[in-house]
């Protein structure tokens, strides 16, 4: 964990600047991990795990934090490759083949000796599913005995015990290098996993397991997650609160997650826990933390009694968690709904365990199927519908999968335009708790507001998306368009800028509501209206698209970084089909004008067109507002329009023209 000096602390701000500078000459990657992710859910112990983590010795961890905190290891320094080089042998020894070491460079210090230890047990069934264990064994500030000598040895003993613990899935375990120095040795090789498109299911970081404060009696173990890993917690809670119940796991209280090797995947959307005692503060409540006096028998032994008893539980935890998970029946997985004409498709990822699938709509049971998706015609427009899937398979049946809700809207009317002349839509961050301040669906055809946990105020979300429509393959050049201001700060803020941090706004678009891809990343301070443009044009042929704002924070709030406050106005988004260009429409409409502009009870049009067209009104969220069929030039009313500003369309069978028509 950090506890830079004042020198170090310098350094670092340095270093983050630097990225800052080169951050926008990155590009973007989408998130690999999948952040609706669903579990099973365990009601009763196994045998075979029962046994398994009764085999956990409290001398074999003993032992490995007493070796490690001989050295002082600085990430750069020949102690931190001494320590590699051990890890590698004992991972050798366990009978693992497959062992890697992942070296990476960081700007001011270059490449790395010593690097992260990749240890991969391929799975019998699904080996291209993983589960992840991992910690960090670098520490500059002394022994390091509980951080993290601790939790690399609990990593050790979770490999040696699962090396002949035969499982579905794939277990890699992972000790990171450079954890110190801000987490520089995890974020690339996150970075990498969602570059190579890795399903990692779950990840556990040990971080510090040794510790309880003296004077509390009532001995616990904590977790942290971000907002991202919520579902993967109750798992884990539920799961360690069954297998090890006399040493209860709870949700940290103090700073969420803190700085660990977890951030960087859940960057990525893996999810991804802190499994550690950091629980009671670290700079104040603890008095080895990042100290000489981090040995075992001060830094390490629970209550100061000469006991390993807190650690052994976090490694029971761990472990009866990933052999739970390893050999589960996963829920369906991915499970997203979509409108399109006059029906909702909902679908989700099958898998040849299950046989057959129960739709519940608003928590009402629809339909059995063997199919992955499922068409819903019952539905009304402006209705919100909430689903979820059950698979089944001889008579028994998995947990839910994740829930995916919409409101049931007709497609979005090209173009598009919204200034919310009323008021400008934002996210703000009050008392830690976000909220739209926009008029109602200002945006978006949704109620989600921000939403956060309880008295848990680090972690917090907020999603506005855009009604759907699609792009044909004859649009030309379709773009979105919109202005933003504000000031979006965190502890993840640029730090170490691998393309983004874990505070910001992201602008992303989806063709199946299952994957959104990233366009654009905001972040930092604009006081100024600050207009983005961004080519849509990659989409092009999608029958279903649609696009979302998405503000997100993971983490305390380190050095005081944590205002999240951002507008955004004048979204617009192009038809793609040039009707603003009178030259491609010069063969079928080749003027359309109409007066007075504004106006208040009726425009005169006159086109160049012989034959009857059809003109029609939208307001400027895209809804239709009134139409006529065979009309010809001469007068409109618009009487019934309220004060306000509209499109106006004219179009025959092929194309369109349309134009901004203002009412007083």
């Amino acid at each position: 964990m950090k506890n830079l000096s004042h020198f170090r602390t310098f350094t670092f701000f340095l270093i983050l600047i630097f990225y800052f500078l080169i951050g926008s000459a990155q590009q973007l990657i989408d998130n690999k991990g999948n952040r609706n992710q669903s579990y099973p859910v365990v009601t009763e112990t196994k045998p075979e795990i029962v046994s398994l983590i009764n085999l956990v010795s409290q001398d074999s961890i003993e032992n490995h934090i007493r070796y490690m905190q001989q050295f002082r290891r600085t990430a750069y320094s020949p102690a931190a490759l001494t320590v590699q080089k051990w890890l590698i042998d004992h991972f050798e020894s366990y009978g693992y083949e497959d062992i890697e070491t992942h070296n990476f460079s960081y700007p001011g210090y270059g490449g790395f000796e010593a690097g992260n230890i990749v240890v991969i047990k391929k799975g019998l069934d699904f080996p291209d599913e993983y589960i992840m264990i991992t910690s960090h064994y670098d520490h500059p500030d002394g022994p390091g005995a509980d951080d993290n000598a601790s939790g690399t040895a609990g990593v050790l003993e979770c490999a040696r015990l699962l090396k002949d613990f035969d499982t579905k899935r794939s277990i890699m375990f992972v000790t990171f290098n450079a954890e110190e120095l801000w987490m520089v040795g995890s974020m690339p090789f996150a970075q990498r996993c969602a570059a190579e498109n890795m399903n990692i299911i779950a990840h556990f970081n040990m971080d510090m397991i040794g510790w309880f404060p003296p004077d509390d009696p009532n001995i616990y173990m904590a977790s942290g997650y971000s907002y991202i890993s919520k579902a993967l917690f109750e798992y884990y809670e539920k799961t360690a609160n069954i297998y090890i119940p006399n040493i209860p796991t709870k949700r940290l209280s103090k700073g969420d997650s803190y700085g660990g090797d977890h951030m960087p995947f859940n960057i990525f959307e893996y999810p991804s826990l802190y499994i550690g005692d950091i629980d009671h503060d670290p700079y104040t409540g603890r008095p080895c933390y990042h100290k000489e006096c981090d040995t075992i028998g001060i830094g390490v032994y629970y209550a100061g009694f000469n006991n390993l008893n807190l650690a052994e539980a976090f490694v029971q935890a761990t472990l009866s968690a990933t052999a739970e998970l390893a050999n589960a029946w996963l829920p369906p997985q991915n499970l997203s709904a979509r409108s399109s004409t006059n029906k909702i498709t909902v679908s989700w990822d099958g898998n040849n365990e299950s046989s057959s699938y129960k739709v519940f709509k608003n928590n009402e049971f629809l339909i059995e199927t063997t199919e992955t998706f499922y068409e819903d015609s019952d539905v009304e427009l402006n209705k919100k519908y909430e689903y979820y899937v059950i698979a089944t398979n001889n008579g028994k049946e998995t947990a839910p999968s994740n829930i995916d809700s919409l409101l049931f809207v007709e497609t979005l009317q090209l173009p598009y335009f919204n200034g919310f002349s009323e008021n400008k839509y934002g996210f703000e961050q009050s008392d830690w708790v976000l909220r739209k301040i926009a008029t109602k669906n200002a945006l978006c055809n949704s109620e989600n507001g921000g939403v956060y946990d309880g008295i848990f105020p680090h972690n917090y979300l907020t999603v506005a998306e855009l009604d759907w429509f699609s792009i044909p393959n004859s649009s030309s050049d379709i773009s979105i368009r919109f202005k933003w201001r504000g000031e979006i700060k965190g502890s993840w803020n640029n730090t170490v800028n691998y393309f983004y941090g874990s505070a910001g706004l992201f602008f992303e678009v989806t063709n199946d509501r299952k994957t959104w891809h990233k366009l654009a990343y905001l972040s930092g301070t604009n006081n100024d209206w600050k207009n983005i443009e961004l080519s849509l044009n990659e989409y092009k042929g999608s029958d279903f698209f649609q696009a979302r704002f998405r503000l997100e924070s993971s983490g305390e709030d380190f050095y005081g970084m944590g205002k999240k406050l951002v507008y955004i106005t004048d979204v617009e988004v192009d038809s793609g089909l040039g009707i603003d260009d009178p030259k491609i429409f010069s063969q079928y409409i080749s003027s359309f004008h109409f007066a007075p502009n504004p106006a208040s009870s009726y425009i005169n049009i006159t086109t160049n067109q012989q034959e009857p067209y059809h003109i029609a009104i939208y307001d400027m969220t895209g809804k239709l507002i009134s139409e006529q069929a065979h009309f010809q030039d001469g007068q409109l009313s618009v009487a019934h329009l309220r004060a306000g500003n509209y499109f106006i369309v004219a179009s025959t069978k092929q194309h369109r023209v349309a134009k901004k028509l203002v009412i007083r």
